[in-house]
């Protein structure tokens, strides 16, 4: 499901964003590089085809919220698997 980038938040590299208003239309990116102040996308293209030289755009985190709106697609199913993926410890696992 689509989710709204808030100001303050951050991406992921290799996370699909787009920019609002959204339309059917509208394109897909995928996020290829990831700084502290901002990060770069990309087309994301639907099949295997790649490009040599993609176009790609520099998003800084002060304008998202601001002067840029974006949605990052998050997966429902990633959800229950990340509080191992941040380090948070599991009780059903016990160390030998």
């Amino acid at each position: 499901m689509w989710k709204i980038i808030k100001p303050g938040a951050r991406v992921s590299l290799g996370d699909t964003v787009r920019f609002l208003p959204s339309s059917n239309s509208s394109k897909i990116y995928q996020v290829f590089k990831i700084e502290q102040h901002y990060f770069e996308i990309i087309v994301k293209l639907t099949n295997d085809n790649c490009m040599e030289n993609p176009v790609r755009r520099i998003i800084r985190y002060m304008d998202i919220g601001y002067h840029i709106g974006m949605e990052v697609w998050t997966d429902p199913s990633q959800s229950l698997t990340n509080g191992l993926d941040e380090g948070q410890s599991n009780p059903d696992l016990q160390a030998y």
